[in-house]
């Protein structure tokens, strides 16, 4: 957070750059043409480097999503890319928020290693990286980024993103569950799950889209009503194979409320390691034996400049539901969107002991 990225013309240019135009060609005058930054040379050898090793980087992680954004870091070089337009350098501007807001958790973190290990490896990478970046933050995370991570971002925005959620696609939700029109607590019941059978998990991963979630182990969905009325909490339980070679378990937060009018729609939001996101969950399939379901999301952690969406096949244990339901599962994932070789398939062994217990009081018979 400390490095200070060199700006277009209309910041360090001369003045009499500012303003005009050129064509590509370098010609001057009053015709239209495209912008052209002013960076010193060694500062746009270093920016294309970044954005060399960026994408090839992605492109050897082989997977569908990856490949897709290292084709928008690519584009965004020429043509701004909101998806991939997160902003993780300090400018002057942010370097000022920063010293003037945020000095104390600064250097609380920078005088704690793990959260001077997380800023480092973080500016290595920057935000645009959403794979690589949260397997950072769940790596290295700490107090101490968390507290410097939420004043950066939610209470000052020193970097000035503003990330929105993708609308498209829009998904909708199953229309009929047993044999009925879906309703708000039909839908509650299926995100529940099998703890309706006083189980300690709703559900578990088999596969998913998204792989900044996806690639990391045994992945538990908790849903829960909580003692408030109609609240309704989720808390994800997933391990994390840490980039220093630990292992341990993670989870987050998220309060949950449903659309208007619209059951099998809901509005999930949280703070995850100094940042807030709001993300639309839709419940897409379900058997009527709770078996298994498909849900698809998406969301924006805003102030972090980063949006996202993904999907989830989810069991009560994290098997494959039985192959006479393929077909189902193959048709709701189609309605999505989702081809089955984008799903990338959870490790699911070597799970005991996550920690499953809920994070808020729970309501007495709630199942």
């Amino acid at each position: 957070v400390s490095r200070i990225d060199y700006q277009p013309a209309s910041v360090f240019a001369p003045s009499w750059t500012q303003g005009k135009k050129h064509h590509a060609t370098g010609e001057k005058g009053g015709e239209e043409g495209i912008n052209i930054p002013f960076l010193p040379p060694w500062a746009m050898a270093n920016q294309l480097g970044r954005t060399l090793n960026t994408v090839e980087d992605l492109f050897g992680r082989g997977n569908h999503l990856d490949l897709y954004y290292a084709m928008l870091v690519l584009i965004n070089e020429v043509q701004s890319v909101d998806l991939v337009g997160a902003k993780s350098k300090l400018d002057g501007q942010g370097l000022f928020c920063l010293l003037r807001n945020c000095r104390r958790p600064l250097f609380k973190c920078l005088g704690n290693p793990t959260c001077k290990k997380c800023v480092d490896e973080l500016d290595k990478v920057g935000l645009r990286d959403q794979v690589r970046a949260y397997k950072i933050i769940r790596s290295y995370q700490s107090p101490e980024f968390e507290r410097l991570s939420l004043c950066i971002n939610e209470k000052h925005n020193c970097l000035r993103n503003d990330a929105s959620r993708p609308e498209l696609p829009d998904i909708a939700p199953m229309k009929m569950f047993r044999g009925e029109p879906l309703t708000k607590e039909a839908a509650e019941e299926i995100l529940l799950g099998s703890r309706r059978k006083n189980n300690d998990s709703s559900w578990m991963l088999v596969c998913g889209q998204n792989p900044a979630y996806d690639e990391f182990p045994c992945q538990y969905q908790v849903f829960y009503r909580g003692r408030a009325k109609n609240s309704l909490w989720y808390n994800p339980v997933f391990k994390v194979n840490t980039l220093d070679g630990n292992e341990v378990w993670r989870r987050s937060d998220y309060k949950v409320r449903h659309v208007k009018d619209t059951p099998g729609k809901m509005i999930f939001t949280f703070c995850d390691n100094g940042v807030t996101s709001q993300e639309y969950w839709h419940i897409v399939d379900a058997s009527d034996d709770l078996s298994w379901a498909v849900l698809y999301y998406s969301g924006a952690a805003k102030t972090a400049g980063q949006a996202y969406l993904g999907a989830m096949l989810a069991t009560p244990d994290g098997k494959w539901p039985d192959r006479d339901q393929i077909p189902r599962i193959t048709e709701a994932l189609e309605r999505a969107g989702i081809p089955w070789h984008e799903m990338v398939q959870v490790c699911n062994d070597f799970c005991q002991d996550a920690p499953l217990t809920p994070l808020h009081p729970e309501r007495v018979n709630a199942a």
